[in-house]
């Protein structure tokens, strides 16, 4: 469905890569229900499908939150910073 970037992830504090927001397992639920997805042989029933969406998009808008509200804190942080010529 989509691809995300390394912008898009950042190390926890054991120093696993995770999406910005989630967990480690919501990252790999995550990344799963995306591969499977967009996976063109996966011929899903009406309510499989229906479940995996769902699921996908709620952890999407968790990410997509918490990742407005992190670049707003690092161009915050950016703005506060002296400026070096």
């Amino acid at each position: 469905m989509c691809t995300m970037d390394d912008d898009n992830y950042i190390l926890d504090a054991d120093g696993n890569r995770i999406l910005i927001g989630l967990t480690l397992d919501e990252t790999r639920e995550f990344e799963g229900l995306d591969e499977l997805m967009s996976n063109v042989s996966f011929v899903p029933t009406d309510d499989s499908r229906s479940l995996n969406e769902r699921r996908w998009l709620v952890l999407y808008d968790k990410h997509e939150a918490a990742v407005r509200i992190y670049l707003s804190s690092q161009n915050a942080k950016a703005l506060r910073a002296p400026r070096v010529e």
